[in-house]
């Protein structure tokens, strides 16, 4: 009993060390204007969900220098590290956001 207790123990922490980010994982990002998104990486882009959306827009991986880019529609993602830049077809200034582990 003893071992089976160590072992579900070692799983748990093994599986809170699980890394946010790549293909067929969602990560959410909180802006600086109060937008959430919520970005699901795809072997060839991403999904991005505005605000709690129903309607994902797909934006498709392209080169970048550090980081990783997404584009399509007019709208543009930049992420790197736990940072994204978002921006849409609008003439708006691009959002800073920050990654968050739970969405609110």
């Amino acid at each position: 009993m003893k071992k089976v207790m160590a072992s579900l123990a070692a799983f748990t922490a093994l599986a809170g060390c699980q890394t946010i980010g790549g293909p067929g994982v969602s990560s959410y990002f909180d802006c600086n204007n109060g937008t959430m998104l919520k970005v699901t990486y795809a072997k060839r882009g991403a999904t991005v969900q505005v605000g709690g959306s129903a309607i994902p827009i797909f934006l498709r991986s392209v080169p970048s220098v550090g980081g990783t880019s997404f584009e399509g529609g007019g709208y543009n993602l930049r992420v790197m590290g736990d940072t994204a830049t978002w921006s849409g077809p609008t003439r708006e200034a691009p959002k800073t956001c920050s990654r968050v582990a739970v969405p609110r």
